[in-house]
């Protein structure tokens, strides 16, 4: 009864926190309050959508991203009246040309949560809990089990310290160092998901073993600080780091010999590199990166300080979605001319891409033969360049029916939740920072299928008679 009315009284605040800022929001908004009712409501329509009845990780992380970067973003800017962080091109901040934005978005929406309905038609069971209690680790796992997570560790902290040394995968920078074909590939692949998938499937082994993880769970922490300094991204740490252990949290039940003073300890050690690799990366970037200028937009309203502003540009304004569809609605040539050549499109050193202009960036005036900087559209606005409504609605159908697909393709090659986390956590932020050289999506996953059918290929029958055969052919070798 207490836990039911704790659970009852979060909800009743959460609903309140929405209600004030809805209040404050539509108070605040120059356009048509229509648009922003129905804009609010399809935007917690489709949170709850992921919230509720939860059969995928990847819709859970993607509709959570969309509703920060739509509404609330829009929300805390209506109130606090900053500047954006991102350039927005053409846009001039009329009635007519927020209602447009909104209406844009809302389509898109509408879109994510029809991909759901369809997607439910199918009767799959969820993908964030194991189906079975009875779990097994490869029959070879158990005998090999320390050489392995020494290799890995050993392996992960290394290439990290390499990675920092040469420049191979920094994000917004070049590659200083070009290896032999395809070293530098394969060591972004490792550093950018490789190391965490292979972490979180020797965790899944353990747990089928009946092993106490408490201890190597927090390889998944150094994991993710270890890789968050070397390529210099703050994300890196969260997107690492946050999926698998959602991953274990669905499925505690499974977990030996788990208590509130592990959950309490892993907290404790996640906020603290957390709050160290923030200003190591800071500063690490302000050494490599270019002084360039943000892009700064807004006009009127609430007045706040640089500490808050500063605050409110890293929790808020990281999230990708209102500058892109701001920036593409105010774009007088869209036109399934521009949606083509952006969809073909190539990552071109020394060229900016086709979205940079579209939203006046100032990352076209970088040295683009040293920097990779550039504003993302995402899935909406990129949909969008063609000027109409249908095709945004058609895209992110499309997109999200991938994204709940292929997640449930890694949930029957390897039974694995926590894998399945972090494909969804990979999968939601393609499909959130969507737009720029799509076509390099595709090896991105193909290098992400690549690493879950190696993983499906060493738990294997087929494999572990293979080692098996291997060292009996050794042992006979050595009699000889």
């Amino acid at each position: 009864m207490i836990k039911f009315s704790l659970d009852l009284t979060i909800k009743w605040l959460l609903l309140a926190i929405w209600t004030s800022l809805f209040i404050g929001g539509i108070t605040n908004y120059t356009g048509s309050w229509m648009h922003y009712t129905v804009f609010s409501f399809v935007f917690l329509a489709m949170l709850i959508s992921g919230l509720y009845r939860q059969v995928s990780y990847g819709y859970l992380f993607l509709v959570v991203m969309l509703w920060l970067g739509f509404w609330f973003k829009l929300t805390v800017h209506l109130l606090a009246a900053y500047p954006f962080g991102e350039p927005v091109g053409f846009f001039d901040g009329t009635p007519a040309a927020w209602d447009k934005v909104l209406l844009v978005a809302t389509v898109g929406g509408l879109g994510v949560m029809v991909a759901r309905l369809l997607f439910s038609f199918g009767g799959y069971p969820s993908t964030m809990k194991a189906q079975s209690r009875v779990f097994k680790a490869p029959v070879w796992y158990s005998a090999m089990r320390q050489w392995v997570w020494v290799a890995l560790m050993v392996s992960c902290i290394a290439l990290a310290f390499f990675n920092a040394s040469l420049g191979i995968l920094q994000i917004g920078l070049v590659p200083a160092t070009i290896l032999l074909w395809p070293l530098n590939a394969v060591f972004s692949w490792l550093i950018g998901y490789g190391f965490t998938l292979g972490i979180a499937t020797l965790i899944w082994w353990d747990i089928a073993l009946g092993r106490n993880i408490s201890s190597v769970v927090y390889f998944i922490l150094l994991e993710a600080f270890s890789s968050s300094v070397s390529i210099l991204s703050r994300g890196v740490y969260i997107f690492h780091a946050i999926p698998p252990f959602l991953g274990l949290y669905k499925n505690r039940a499974s977990l030996s010999g788990w208590s509130r003073k592990n959950t309490v300890t892993v907290v404790l050690v996640f906020l603290v590199l957390f709050a160290i690799s923030n200003p190591v990366v800071n500063q690490l970037r302000g050494e490599y990166y270019s002084n360039a200028p943000a892009w700064e937009w807004g006009e009127g309203g609430y007045k706040i300080g640089p500490e808050l502003r500063s605050l409110l540009r890293f929790s808020v304004d990281r999230w990708i979605g209102a500058e892109g569809v701001m920036g593409v609605t105010a774009y007088p040539d869209k036109g399934n001319d521009l949606f083509m050549r952006a969809l073909i499109e190539r990552s071109e050193i020394g060229k900016s891409s086709i979205y940079q202009e579209i939203c006046l960036s100032h990352y076209r005036f970088s040295d683009l033969k040293k920097f990779q900087f550039a504003s993302l559209p995402g899935a909406v606005g990129f949909f969008y360049f063609t000027g109409h409504l249908w095709v945004v609605a058609v895209g992110m159908i499309f997109l999200v029916f991938v994204l709940l697909s292929s997640e449930r393709f890694v949930f029957r090659l390897t039974s694995n939740p926590l894998l399945c986390a972090l494909w969804g956590g990979a999968t939601a932020n393609a499909v959130a920072q969507f737009g720029i050289a799509p076509r390099g999506l595709l090896l991105y996953f193909f290098e992400l299928v690549c690493g879950v059918m190696a993983i499906c290929f060493v738990q294997s029958e087929f494999f572990a008679k293979f080692l098996q055969r291997s060292n009996a052919f050794i042992k006979m070798k050595s009699q000889i």
